[in-house]
């Protein structure tokens, strides 16, 4: 499936030398950029939703933080 975007032209022209100079495709790191930001995105609702449970079950910043580091490490094997 695909579907077209309305980009300023400058911005596009600017993003294209990017590309080229990335040796990609423009449409592909594109693909690629809105993928990462995405998962980012999905990753600090995860932050977000962690320290929200941990303040409310008593633990400190730096006890959800480590709690984050530790599901990460979970989730990477």
């Amino acid at each position: 499936m695909t579907t077209s975007v309305k980009i300023d032209s400058k911005l596009w022209k600017k993003f294209t030398t990017l590309a080229q100079q990335r040796r990609t495709r423009p449409n592909r790191l594109l693909e690629n950029l809105v993928a990462e930001y995405l998962s980012i995105d999905k990753d600090l609702q995860l932050d977000d939703a962690i320290s929200q449970q941990a303040k409310l079950n008593g633990f400190g910043e730096s006890d959800a933080v480590e709690l984050v580091k530790r599901y990460r490490q979970k989730k990477a094997k």
